[in-house]
């Protein structure tokens, strides 16, 4: 069937969200890939149908050049802002599971990989998914859990050998990720793990966590999720039900109850007051007044959980 997307040339303002269409009975992932547009009062504008990839279209996340990345399995997608229409699909790009981006000053982009994994793990979590994942041409793996840098040209400048932590499901890699505004170095997380890590892009090295939480129990729900800078170096993160915000130091300077469980993702808006949390189990999005903790707006996208498909979220601001 051929879709007609109905999204219209980007407005300062306008609200991204990844909604695939779950439509592959066998696969519980799996779907037609769509971005659903809205207006910065958060109201329904159109969709965009996009090619490339089979499954969750996430990650989303704007460069320089007002241009939107998202991702499908291995394909990295662009979205012209002029035309609201999906670019062609490049081959400059090793094929693998990217699912968050950054870009710097300079135009350079970090890329950080989901998948870590030789094949899908056989336990009790991983089983609760039917996503028949993508495997990496002539590596025969599901990925490394690297973070990738590419020039403003897309050429691959260096692969970043970062480390992860366990999860829940045992394939997860780099899941979110976020530069310092110095740009000097890259914080990052594996979704529901204990360790809020980072790494020195410009030294290519490991350093100390921000943050580690206690226990040895990954189950137990003490991790971290979702993560992104403010321009001022606090960083906002998720934790399942709640996000705080934490200093340079990693001392948490907020916290804000967010209801349900579920959130993962956060993008900062470009008024340097509020950012946006959504939540891929209840299809919901919340718009948050940072220092005052008030929920100032709201998204139901109605796909919650098992049809959930809520995968990223971005904000135009030029």
């Amino acid at each position: 069937m051929t879709r007609e997307s109905t999204a219209t040339p980007f407005e300062k303002g306008d609200v991204f969200l990844g909604c695939t269409l779950l439509n592959v009975p066998e696969d519980d992932h799996a779907g037609e890939g769509r971005i659903w547009q809205y207006d910065k009062d958060l109201n329904f504008k159109g969709e965009l149908w996009t090619k490339g990839g089979h499954h969750f279209v996430g990650g989303l996340e704007f460069d320089n050049n007002g241009v939107l990345w998202a991702f499908n399995d291995l394909c990295v997608l662009h979205i012209d802002p002029k035309t609201a229409r999906q670019l062609p699909l490049s081959d400059k790009f090793l094929p693998r599971s990217y699912r968050s981006a950054s870009f710097d000053k300079a135009g350079n982009v970090y890329l950080g990989e989901h998948m870590k994994a030789e094949k899908k793990p056989d336990n009790e979590f991983a089983k609760r998914t039917t996503i028949v994942f993508p495997v990496i041409p002539d590596e025969g793996i599901l990925g490394f859990g690297y973070i990738y840098k590419y020039d403003a040209d897309w050429n691959l400048l260096n692969i970043f050998k970062t480390e992860t932590a366990p999860d829940l499901t045992g394939f997860k890699g780099v899941t979110h990720s976020s530069l310092h505004p110095s740009e000097k170095f890259i914080t990052y997380a594996t979704e529901t793990g204990k360790r809020l890590m980072r790494y020195d892009v410009v030294n290519d090295q490991q350093m100390p966590d921000l943050v580690t939480y206690p226990g040895d129990d990954i189950t137990d729900r003490v991790w971290v999720i979702a993560v992104k800078y403010m321009p001022d170096g606090r960083l906002l993160i998720t934790r399942g039900d709640f996000m705080e915000l934490l200093d340079e130091d990693g001392e948490v300077l907020k916290s804000y109850p967010l209801e349900t469980y579920g959130w993962s993702d956060i993008e900062v808006c470009g008024d340097g007051e509020h950012c946006l949390v959504s939540s891929i189990w209840t299809g919901e999005v919340v718009k948050v007044h940072v220092d005052s903790g008030e929920i100032v707006g709201r998204i139901d996208t109605g796909f919650a959980a098992p049809n959930r498909c809520l995968a990223g979220i971005a904000e135009y601001k030029d």
